[in-house]
């Protein structure tokens, strides 16, 4: 059960493993499943695959810090008392991580959990060591041979202090505002919902399962033409937005509705092969509704950049290319603010830069081969 490396094949009992993890975690991160439930069902999918892997001490190993990683994260999610987080970061701290990436990701969920429960020493004393090793093996990493690069550590020092100085200004008594804390969650259920926002929250949940049940008429199959599709999810919008209400929620649902649709309506000309004229209208459909679940549409701009390349559609492509371009270049000038919310590191937009230009040349290259193909 080792720690998946890029580029190879999962199978056997690691396959069985991760499939039925992964069936597991979309169920236990619904709202309706409480943390003690999930933490249940995973000691259950633990015991299973450590019977499974025999006297095979290392698979055995591997599975429980996988199920303990998953209970941090679960943690962190659900929110359960603090020492339910604790005792998921002492069950990890015990079993060991399987590599720094790891130990990583999982010591930011912990000092998140810290935050959120305003106990920034506890934070503190796992990031502060953690930034120091991570300094010194940056280091390390300029030289050939090395098991992460060197743009690895540059993204996980600018993460993990970014965290870290949002505790030091927690323990001065300073209010993060991108910090979610119990004390205001609890402040902010505890003032009930106004009628406008109970019928938004209503609407919403009805559009989503309308929109999911257009989803589930083409997800497996791909039988239906990506024209009926679209129309489907157009249907859905009209419907919904003509039953909003007036005011500031309804304003904001109506907005959101728009933007999901458009963003259905791009994928969905992505799983059905669509014709590139359909990905340009969900494209400009995406564009003026604004990116829901994709915070600066880093994927989706991504995937319409390939597409116009696979189209042979350079002028698109470029369209989209120079001026991401030039935002990231810009946001790279800019100096670093304190406590800055989080969000792409400057290693990240390093890398994005690169892939971009990159991108931008083959896309240059296409212009000067002649005419884009309709």
């Amino acid at each position: 059960m080792g720690r998946l490396k890029h580029g190879r094949k999962l199978e056997g009992e690691e396959l069985a493993f991760v499939k039925a993890h992964g069936k597991l975690l979309v169920e236990s991160l619904k709202p309706c499943r409480n943390f003690a439930e999930a933490v249940e069902d995973f000691r259950k999918l633990e015991a299973e695959f450590v019977e499974r892997a025999g006297d095979d001490e290392f698979d055995v190993t591997e599975t429980r810090r996988r199920i303990a990683e998953t209970i941090l994260l679960l943690a962190q999610d659900k929110h359960p008392p603090f020492e339910a987080c604790r005792d998921a970061w002492n069950d990890l701290v015990r079993l060991g991580f399987s590599g720094i990436d790891i130990e990583c990701n999982t010591s930011w969920r912990y000092a998140d959990c810290c935050a959120y429960d305003e106990r920034p020493d506890e934070g503190l004393a796992v990031l502060e060591p953690l930034l120091a090793k991570l300094e010194r093996q940056f280091q390390d990493a300029r030289g050939a041979g090395a098991e992460y690069p060197a743009h690895f550590y540059e993204h996980e020092i600018e993460q993990l202090a970014n965290l870290r100085d949002a505790l030091l200004a927690q323990k001065r008594g300073e209010v993060v505002p991108w910090l979610e804390t119990r004390r205001a969650d609890e402040a902010q259920q505890s003032t009930p919902p106004t009628p406008e926002e109970e019928q938004e929250d209503a609407l919403w949940d009805e559009f989503a399962s309308a929109r999911r049940a257009v989803y589930n008429t083409f997800a497996k199959s791909k039988g239906r033409s990506f024209a009926d599709v679209a129309a489907d999810y157009r249907r859905v919008e009209a419907e919904f937005t003509a039953r909003a209400g007036e005011g500031k929620a309804f304003e904001e649902c109506v907005r959101d509705m728009r933007a999901a649709t458009a963003e259905s309506i791009f994928m969905a000309a992505e799983m059905l092969g669509a014709p590139f004229a359909a990905w340009r209208e969900g494209w400009d459909a995406l564009v003026r509704s604004g990116f829901i679940s994709d915070g600066k549409g880093w994927v989706h701009r991504g995937m319409y950049v390939e597409i116009c390349l696979a189209s042979n559609e350079p002028e698109a492509g470029l369209a989209v290319v120079e001026p991401w371009i030039a935002e990231i270049e810009g946001q790279l000038q800019e100096p670093k603010k304190p406590l800055q919310p989080p969000g792409h590191t400057r290693a990240e937009l390093g890398r994005k830069l690169e892939e971009l230009h990159e991108l931008r040349d083959k896309l240059m290259a296409k212009r000067r081969g002649g005419e884009p193909s309709t």
